[in-house]
């Protein structure tokens, strides 16, 4: 049984109207966000200036059949509890991990609740648990997904492609580790070097090992971790004041072949990667 609504008064709006109600098939709306269609929507409509006007009690009813469609859409009790336990937290600290207060976060974990969390709270213990998992990932990439997920088209505007400027700097070789092939593939055992060289960004992160093939006379790098773009152009400064420049260099396998040189990682001054277009997709 439908709520009784309250119509029938004077138009706000243009001040001589009345208000009275229609009702609207399949009447599309968005609450918290979401897209809804109402079946049957009962809506006041000024019958001078045709205004719309919405009763609480109607509202509330939309509330209920979004609450009811997006059930399965969010986090379930049993997730959230199994979320802190993974974590190792108790009720309190993982309220102040996420924000929300003890009273919310116990009526989200409620098997009878009358309603989930809202949807922002929802993305937030969604990203939580997803980091759990996986480790670092890309927030808007996430986002993204999650808002596909629900039927929601967003198209985001991506970073500016910036140029990436690395230092050389001599490291234990046995330090290093990519997250990608682990370990790094150096020369055969007997003949791995002590000691390699990387390439350091100006906020101290080791980004590649920089490294000189002999038998076809390349300087070469190898990326320590998964980047944004498939190729690059680089521009290399040594120590003697040369350089040279390289142009639509591809990244295959995690490794990029520089170009032909007579001049080893060790005369390498500096490395600017100018980075191509970012990949559409970027695999966690």
């Amino acid at each position: 049984m439908m709520p009784a609504v309250s119509f029938g008064y004077k138009c706000q709006e243009c001040g001589e109207g009345t208000v009275r109600e229609q009702i609207f098939h399949g009447y599309k709306t968005r609450l918290k966000g979401l897209p809804l269609t109402v079946d049957d929507a009962r809506i006041g409509v000024c019958d001078k200036c045709g205004a719309r006007h919405f009763d609480q009690s109607e509202t509330k009813r939309w509330k209920t059949l979004l609450d009811n469609k997006y059930a399965e859409a969010y986090l379930q009790p049993s997730d959230i509890q199994d979320l802190i336990k993974q974590l190792g937290l108790s009720m309190e600290q993982f309220a102040n991990l996420s924000g929300c207060t003890r009273q919310s976060l116990y009526n989200w974990q409620r098997p009878d609740r009358s309603a989930p969390q809202s949807r922002m709270a929802d993305l937030f213990l969604r990203l939580i648990r997803e980091s759990q998992k996986v480790g670092a990932i890309n927030v808007l990439n996430f986002l993204t997904e999650e808002a596909g997920r629900l039927g929601l088209s967003v198209t985001p505007k991506r970073s500016p492609v910036v140029d990436i400027i690395a230092l050389p700097r001599r490291v234990p070789a046995k330090s290093l580790t990519n997250s990608i092939t682990t370990p790094l593939r150096l020369a055969a055992e007997s003949d791995a070097p002590d000691e390699c060289v990387v390439l350091v960004t100006e906020s101290d992160e080791a980004i590649a090992r920089l490294f000189y093939a002999y038998q076809d006379a390349t300087l070469g790098l190898e990326f320590l971790h998964q980047v944004e773009f498939p190729e690059f152009d680089a521009e290399i400064l040594f120590k003697d004041g040369s350089q040279f420049t390289s142009h639509n260099v591809k990244i295959i396998e995690c490794k990029a072949v520089l170009g032909r040189t007579s001049r080893t990682e060790d005369q390498v001054a500096r490395v600017v990667l100018s980075p191509k277009e970012l990949s559409a997709t970027i695999k966690k």
